[in-house]
């Protein structure tokens, strides 16, 4: 592993941060540290990179341990949630100030941050300063400066945070394609979902100061192993008594079960239906239009469930009584969650 934190813990007073922290990340991967406010990510991020100090266990990059090796001698390049830009230095300056801090001659960083201006797409606007540029042009001149000494390990701290919906996920698209061109090792803290699943190689999540699960964005949606992983994703709904809903096979010793939208199918009354004996009725209490799809929220009981409706399918109104028929759950025993399906599938020999 090129970076391992080993049996990490680290308390701010009564508040354990990390607690008993443990994993390995390999070079050239782009990992995402995801987990929801306060549940030590970003903790996690500076004690890499030496801006907190752990209380106990050990940081290695490249088989070197550098708890002792103070922040500016660790060769690790940070991306702030704020930029952390001067605001009185041009864009050629901001980027040039590490090479400059490291007295680096004056051809060899003209040439860096020349080559970096257009890697990062600034070309012509090296004279301009912060206040010029908007939020995305600001996050690519702080990219370029975390980059412009060749770090060895890149951290960024929620770095698409203070930007707005539209450029943010043009970013998202152009951070992988720096990361994988680069191939420099990198770590990135989010509490995004959408945005880690779709630019980390791999995701680490954090909870309460713990590692719930590490793996793949595709490996931990679909088989998340606590039950806090499985309800982290989605807008997901809590199920107290899961065997109300038909066909389930009943889990010894399972507290609840939780669903996300899509291993729901909400249909009219009278609507085609091929799972209608293994359905149950609910009653509609909100839809909201999504853009791609519409949002049902569905009363069973004393159960809500949110549901998605294609826009093509007839319309639901509020209101309405209709049939709900769950594909699947994942039932949590404990802190642990396992997927089951609903019976009436295998029954049917289909997949969905």
């Amino acid at each position: 592993m090129y970076v391992e934190l080993k049996n990490i813990n680290k308390s701010f007073g009564d508040f354990k941060a990390s607690d008993n922290i443990s994993f390995g990340i390999e070079k050239g991967k782009l990992i995402g540290l995801l987990g929801p406010s306060g549940s030590g990510k970003t903790t996690i991020l500076r004690m890499i990179a030496g801006l907190e100090t752990p209380d106990s266990g050990e940081i290695i990059i490249d088989g070197k341990v550098i708890n002792n090796i103070p922040a500016s001698k660790r060769e690790i390049g940070f991306v702030f949630q704020n930029y952390a830009l001067f605001r009185y230095m041009t864009v050629y300056e901001n980027i040039a100030f590490g090479l400059r801090v490291r007295k680096n001659d004056k051809k060899s960083i003209d040439k860096r941050v020349k080559e970096l201006i257009n890697l990062v797409g600034l070309e012509g606007m090296e004279k301009r300063y912060p206040s010029q540029l908007s939020g995305g042009q600001k996050q690519r001149v702080a990219f370029a400066r975390a980059l412009a000494p060749n770090p060895q390990l890149l951290l960024l701290d929620e770095p698409f945070a203070a930007i707005d919906a539209k450029v943010r996920q043009e970013l998202r698209s152009w951070l992988k394609e720096m990361i994988l061109k680069l191939g420099v090792t990198s770590i990135f803290v989010t509490h995004d979902q959408d945005e880690a699943i779709e630019v980390a190689d791999e995701l680490i999540i954090t909870n309460n100061g713990k590692i719930e699960q590490t793996g793949t964005p595709l490996e931990i949606y679909q088989n998340p192993e606590t039950a806090f992983t499985a309800s982290f994703f989605g807008q997901t709904s809590i199920i107290g008594d899961y065997t109300r809903f038909k066909t389930f096979s009943k889990v010894e010793n399972a507290s609840s079960a939780i669903v996300r939208p899509e291993f729901i199918k909400i249909t009219k009354k009278g609507e085609v239906q091929k799972f209608r004996s293994s359905a149950v009725s609910g009653i509609v209490e909100r839809t909201l239009f999504r853009g791609s799809n519409i949002e049902l929220t569905v009363r069973v009981g004393d159960v809500l469930l949110t549901a998605r409706r294609a826009l093509d399918e007839p319309i639901i109104s509020v209101g309405e009584t209709v049939d709900v028929f769950i594909y699947r759950l994942f039932v949590t025993v404990g802190n642990k969650a396992r997927i089951i399906e609903n019976e009436s599938l295998r029954e049917n020999s289909i997949v969905i």
